[in-house]
Parts: C-alpha cells; sequence; structure tokens
C-alpha cells in the first residue's frame, strides 16, 4: 500500500521530539520574587522611617518657630511693659513664655531613664506642637537624640531654655524696678539685658534650626542613598539570579542531552525506531529508523494513527487496538508484537513498546517509545526450536540404541561364543560348508558387537561417563599395536601401510586405550573408504613451539567433498553414496573428535573428493618418564 503525502508531515529531529517534556523549574522564580520582596521590603521600610524621621524634623522645626514666636512676642510684651507699666503687658509676656515652657517639660521628661509619655505628650501639645506629630517627635527624641546629628540640637534647645529661664527672670526683676520709684536707670538696665538675652536667643534659634537642617539634609542623603543602594543591590541580585537560572537550565539542557546520549546510541546499535504519540490528537511523530522500519520514509515524520494502523494485517490490529486500551485505561507500559506489510510489500514482524507521560499541556498525554523489527528474531527463535525439537530426537535416538544396544550385547555374545565352539569342537568337527557357514555367522556377528560397542560408546561419551588417565603414552608402539589389531581389515580390502613415524620417541599425555581407541577407529575408515592397493602414510613431529605432538594420517582413497567434510564428525553421519556398502554406523568419527578433545588436543580433516584425505591429530607433548 502507499502512504499519501498528505497523512505525512516532516518532524523534528529524533533528539527534539523524543526529548522529555520538562516542566520548567519553578524555583528559580520564587526566588527571585522572595528577594525581590526583601528588598522593596526594606526600601519600603527605609522610605517609611526617613519620612518618619523628616515629618518629626518637620514637626521640631514648626516648634522652632511657634518657640521663636513666643519669645518675639515675650520681649516685646516686656517692653511694652517698661514704657506702659501695664499689667495687662506683663500677664502677655507670662502668657507668651508659656507655650517655650510646654517644650521644656516635655524634653526635660524625655531625658529621664523612664519618662511618663503621657506627660510628654501633653506637654507637647501645650507646647503648641499638632497631636497628630507628637508620637513621631517622642519617637525621634528617643531613638536618635544621643545621636552626634541631633546633639547639637538637643543643646541648643537646652540652651534656649536656659535663656528663656534667664528673660523670665529679668522679666521679673524689670516689674520690681518699674514699680519702684525713681528706678528709671534699672529699668533701663534690664530693657538692656532683656535685648542681649533677645539676641542670644536669636542665634541659638538659628543654631538649633540650622542643627535640624543638617539633619534632615542627612536623612534625605541617606534616604537617597539607601534607595540607590537598594536599587543596584535589586539589580545586581535580579542580574545573578537570572545569570543562576540561566545556567542552570544550561546545565539541565545538557545533562538532558548527555543522559540522551546512550540512549540514543542504544538504540542506534539495537536497531530501535523511536515514536512518540498525541494520544489526544492520534498523530505518531516517527523518527527516521522507525520510519524506514515501517517502510515509509528515510527521514522523520508525523502521521496520523489512522494511517499507520493500515500498515498492520487485518489479523493482527484487534490484538494491537486491546493493548493500546489497556495502557490508556491503566497506565501499564505498551507492548504489542505484530505483522505490517511495508510500501514495498514486504510483510515484517516488528514489536513496539512504550509507556504513557505526561505532555506539555495540563491534561495532555503521550505515548512514548520504541519500535524494533524482529522478523530475523522470529526466524532465529523457531530455528532454534527445531534445533531443540531434533537434539530432543537425537538424544531419544541415543537413548534407545543405548538400551537396545545393552539388550542386545548379551544374546551377540552367547551367539558367537558357541559359533567360536562349533568351530573348536575337534570330535563334531563340521564340513566345509557348515564351516564356512559359521565363519560368515561370525563375522556378521563381529560387525553388530562392534556397532554395539559404538553406540555403547557413544552414550558415555555424551554423558561424561568415559574417565581419561591422562599420562605420558609413546606414540609408535601404541600405533603399532593398532595396526596389528586390524590386520585383517587391512589384507581385506588390500591396503598397504606405510609407518613414517621418526625414529626418536614421541611422548603424548592421553590415555593409552582411548588413543588405541582413536587409531583403530582411523585406520578402519582409511581401509574402508580406500581403494584396493591403496596406501595409509602416518608421520609423526613436534611442533615448533615444543607445546605439542602432531600425528598425521593420510590415504589415498575416494576422498570428501567440502559439503561432507562440515557435517563429517557428527554422529549418525555417513557419507552418501559413498557409504552405501561400506558398513558402519556414521558414529566413529564423532566419537574420535569427543576422545581427542577429552584429552586436551584437536583432530581436523583436509580432503579432496578422489584424491584422498588427511586426518591431522594434535595432543599436548609430554617428557618420558623417568624409569623406576
Amino acid at each position: 500500500m502507499k502512504v499519501s503525502e498528505s497523512s505525512v508531515e516532516e518532524s523534528p529531529s529524533p533528539r527534539q521530539f523524543m526529548m522529555p517534556h520538562r516542566r520548567e523549574s519553578w524555583q528559580p522564580y520564587v526566588a527571585f520574587v522572595a528577594l525581590s520582596l526583601v528588598v522593596i521590603s526594606l526600601l519600603a521600610t527605609l522610605a517609611v522611617t526617613s519620612v518618619n524621621v523628616l515629618g518629626a524634623l518637620r514637626a521640631y522645626v514648626g516648634g522652632e518657630s511657634l518657640w521663636s514666636k513666643a519669645r518675639g512676642d515675650a520681649v516685646q510684651h516686656l517692653r511694652d511693659f517698661a514704657v506702659s507699666r501695664h499689667p495687662a503687658d506683663y500677664a502677655a509676656f507670662e502668657h507668651a513664655l508659656a507655650l517655650p515652657l510646654g517644650d521644656q517639660r516635655a524634653r526635660e521628661e524625655m531625658l529621664r531613664s523612664d519618662p511618663d509619655l503621657a506627660l510628654v505628650r501633653r506637654c507637647l501639645i501645650e507646647g503648641g506642637n499638632h497631636p497628630d506629630d507628637v508620637e513621631g517627635m517622642i519617637t525621634l527624641f528617643r531613638r536618635f537624640g544621643d545621636q552626634s546629628a541631633l546633639r547639637d540640637a538637643l543643646s541648643a534647645w537646652t540652651h534656649g531654655d536656659a535663656l528663656l529661664a534667664k528673660l523670665r527672670a529679668e522679666g521679673q526683676r524689670l516689674r520690681q524696678h518699674v514699680h519702684a520709684p525713681a528706678d528709671g536707670v534699672m529699668v533701663l538696665a534690664s530693657l538692656e539685658e532683656v535685648r542681649e538675652l533677645d539676641d542670644e536667643l536669636v542665634q541659638t534659634e538659628k543654631r538649633f534650626s540650622a542643627s535640624l537642617s543638617q539633619v534632615s539634609r542627612l536623612t534625605e542623603k541617606v534616604l537617597i542613598g539607601s534607595t540607590l543602594f537598594s536599587a543596584v543591590m535589586l539589580a545586581l541580585l535580579s542580574g545573578l539570579l537570572v545569570r543562576h537560572a540561566m545556567r542552570r537550565q544550561a546545565s539541565h539542557r545538557h545533562a538532558l542531552a548527555s543522559a540522551n546520549e546512550p540512549w540514543m546510541l542504544a538504540a542506534a546499535v539495537a536497531e530501535l525506531g523511536l515514536f512518540e504519540m498525541d494520544v489526544g490528537a492520534e498523530v505518531i511523530t516517527l523518527d527516521a529508523r522507525a520510519a524506514a522500519l515501517y517502510g515509509v520514509g528515510s527521514t522523520a515524520m508525523a502521521m496520523s494513527r489512522g494511517t499507520l494502523r493500515e500498515l498492520i494485517l487485518a489479523e493482527d490490529q484487534a490484538s494491537v487496538q486491546a493493548a493500546y486500551a489497556v495502557t490508556l485505561q491503566s497506565g501499564q507500559t505498551f507492548g504489542a508484537a505484530y505483522r505490517i506489510r511495508r510500501t514495498d510489500g514486504l510483510v515484517r514482524y516488528v514489536e513496539s513498546t512504550g509507556h504513557l507521560i505526561q505532555g506539555r499541556r495540563p491534561g495532555e498525554r503521550r505515548l512514548v517509545g520504541v519500535v524494533r523489527d524482529i522478523t530475523d528474531e522470529r526466524a532465529s527463535a523457531e530455528r532454534a526450536m527445531q534445533r531443540d525439537a531434533a537434539e530432543k530426537v537425537a538424544q531419544s535416538q541415543r537413548d534407545f540404541l543405548s538400551r537396545l544396544s545393552h539388550e542386545l550385547r548379551t544374546p551377540l555374545n552367547a551367539i558367537l561364543g558357541f559359533a567360536q565352539l562349533l568351530l573348536l569342537d575337534r570330535t563334531h568337527a563340521l564340513n566345509p560348508t557348515q564351516a564356512q557357514r559359521v565363519n560368515m555367522m561370525l563375522e556378521a556377528g563381529q560387525q553388530l558387537l562392534s556397532m554395539v560397542e559404538d553406540v555403547l560408546d557413544l552414550t558415555k561419551v555424551e554423558a561424561g561417563e568415559i574417565t581419561m588417565a591422562l599420562q605420558p603414552v609413546e606414540v609408535a608402539p601404541l600405533w603399532r599395536s593398532a595396526t596389528a589389531m586390524i590386520e585383517g581389515v587391512r589384507e581385506h580390502h588390500g591396503v598397504t601401510f606405510i609407518d613414517r613415524l621418526p625414529p626418536q620417541a614421541l611422548w603424548v599425555r592421553a590415555d593409552a586405550q582411548r588413543l588405541s581407541q582413536v587409531f583403530i577407529n582411523l585406520l578402519t575408515n582409511a581401509c574402508k573408504y580406500n581403494r584396493p592397493g591403496g596406501h595409509v602414510v602416518v608421520e609423526g613431529w613436534v611442533d615448533a613451539d615444543q607445546s605439542s605432538v602432531v600425528i598425521e594420517l593420510s590415504d589415498d582413497g575416494i576422498g570428501m567433498s567440502p559439503e561432507d567434510v562440515a557435517q563429517l564428525f557428527q554422529p549418525f553421519k555417513r557419507l552418501a553414496p559413498q557409504a552405501e556398502n561400506i558398513e558402519g554406523t556414521g558414529l566413529g568419527l564423532y566419537i574420535v573428535k569427543q576422545l581427542v578433545e577429552r584429552m586436551n588436543g584437536r583432530i581436523e580433516v583436509h580432503s579432496q573428493l578422489d584424491q584422498g584425505s588427511r586426518f591431522t591429530i594434535s595432543l599436548p607433548w609430554a617428557t618420558a618418564p623417568v624409569a623406576a
């Protein structure tokens, strides 16, 4: 089938669309807001404090104005009294001095360690101060009155109160002089004193006002400096926080990319395709490998779920849909194996595995996973099952043959024994025809016994029941003993043995009985698969590194094809059609290979059809035993 171009669109790179949808961390923003609030709160507190200080300073300046006016009024009333000698003018003088007296009592009370604040408030109000300014004036005096900035103003205030006390005393003397007869000189002297006190009070007022102005300017500078400092600190903290957030975000991205690198490499090595599906929109995004697996393209792309479903064979669609529904309902891992028909017509087995994750938006769900082609894997599994089944069948055959061999051995030995007795009985000698028939029976029985022995050896080798007594063994005597044991076979096939073993002794580490069995099997095969008049040559030497002894047996018989050589050492495997008329079970060479390997050696074969074969045995070299 073909996938329409309208149903497929280009998609971001695999690294982009397969990266998990991380929610941005809110912690940096919370930290930024918290620090900003702290700085702003400090700035606001400082501003409020500065405003309160300035308000209190303004109140003191206003109080100084009232104090100055009261001083001026008092001096003027006292001068009027000196001229008019009217009691109302003196009463006005006393009334004018009452206003600064309230401020004086308030100051003196606040200088005490445990002041009566109610009395202070009442005295300040009596001094003409506005009730709303009283608290600020008290706070400023108590918290900053001992500071150097306000100490000069306090000193001027104290000195002014002392001068007012002198002015009051001078007013009382002036009244006495006014009522005394012919005391005009003293009156003038008192007025001069009043003038001097007034001048000094004016200077004190200026000093007090200047001190308050200096404090006010200092407060403004502190406020401006603190505001600028706070703004700079806020900007600096904001910059540092933004820098930290950007570095942290870059670090997160780098860590995420680093974490994805092994995954991407593993996916590439395992030939995994990556997919991501928007559950709500039912749009599937495939990376390049997944698109290639489905046969829909060679680059990353997005397609509808329905388009991808059309690629799945109808017989498998129900199982895939059921697995998908279970994943959506329970959140379990999605897994399904199914067949697809690619756009090129090929049918392949694929396996998809994925799990649900939270998308970028609330309530959004996405299915993220991998897809792989399991066609070859399934074929390999089927071959493994067939191989296991074949091995079980072969094992059953061996078990059956082992039991059968044991059952046949006893009656077969009895048959051979009675046949040999018939030939040896001189009392009732057999005629030539009978003797020939008994010899044929013996020969067939020996062949059958040999087959039984091979089957028993096979079962013992595969069961690991054959024990090896590895010790130094000389090759030449054992070889010549084996050739003597099959002399009848050699004569029967008309083959000549050629012994080219070196004159010096070759010692190997092996089991003498099992090595003799190996030689007999190889020599027997060399005779059976040879030509009449053929040759069997044996050679031997120590290899170059003095670690093993090589024994080579070659013949000029019928040889084997490369296909036959590849299957030579398998049980029950006989050469066809060469083996059709040659007796044997197909177990001899398999047993030879097993025995050689059990003796830590190896056997190889080189052969050409119609040219002969060469078997090479390598066994561990051994030193000659020391004579006792």
